[in-house]
């Protein structure tokens, strides 16, 4: 069956012979374009507030996903790029399924200020500790080098 001859019994078998390329865009969208922009240019975060729910929302987003209300303007501020580890775990092996040289700390951090956090990096020798709960702060790259992406947090660094 080629590509554009249609499936009328859903018993039959389908294939595909070949490479088929499929590549996606996901953009950030307007509070995700807004937060990064801001990342750029400063050393803090930006979050949104929920005022019925009194959320401190984060990342931040245009719509409360508790109640549905709507984020002003006015209700965007911002926040420490710091948090405390919520949960961790000490990966050796990357996506692909192959041995890392030097293993990594990754971790769920709880920004500060907020009701939101974010996976990262945290940068150590100390492999076999625990770290819950441990203070720590994003470590960004030089303000003229960053691209407004997540890869501008270098990793995170205990505090």
């Amino acid at each position: 069956m080629g590509f554009l001859e249609k499936q009328t019994d859903p018993t039959s078998p389908m294939h595909w012979r070949g490479d088929m390329q499929a590549d996606y865009f996901y953009p950030s969208g307007i509070a995700g374009d807004k937060f990064f922009r801001h990342l750029m240019e400063k050393d803090t975060f930006l979050a949104t507030k929920c005022k019925p729910c009194n959320k401190i929302l984060f990342p931040p987003r245009l719509y409360c996903e508790d109640c549905f209300e709507e984020i002003s303007e006015d209700d965007w501020m911002e926040v420490p790029a710091s948090g405390k580890v919520k949960l961790f775990t000490k990966a050796t092996i990357n996506a692909h399924g192959v041995k890392m040289e030097e293993p990594k700390v990754i971790a769920l951090i709880d920004i500060d200020n907020t009701d939101g956090a974010m996976l990262g990096i945290i940068k150590t020798n100390e492999l076999d500790k625990d770290f819950s709960g441990v203070k720590v702060k994003a470590v960004l790259r030089p303000k003229g080098n960053r691209e407004g992406t997540l890869k501008d947090i270098l990793y995170w660094q205990v505090i």
